[in-house]
């Protein structure tokens, strides 16, 4: 699954992405950081902002949206 992320969004939690990128690769994804996902609104409320396959993901903690990735793959599959 291509997971495109917010830069913006992930470095107000974090301010290295290695670990995170390395957390989705381990499960098999393919993270795209991007500077913006034109999706503000929740982003300035200081959501983490993803899209994964398309479908426009926001969690409000990091594990929140590994959880939810890993919830949209296993509907997938």
């Amino acid at each position: 699954m291509r997971v495109e992320l917010c830069k913006k969004s992930v470095e107000r939690l974090v301010p290295d992405l290695a670990p995170l990128l390395s957390a989705l690769r381990d499960r098999e994804y393919t993270p795209v950081v991007k500077d913006c996902l034109d999706r503000c609104q929740r982003c300035d409320l200081g959501f983490v902002m993803a899209t994964a396959d398309g479908t426009p993901l926001s969690a409000s903690t990091l594990d929140q949206l590994l959880g939810d990735l890993d919830a949209l793959a296993a509907e997938e599959a």
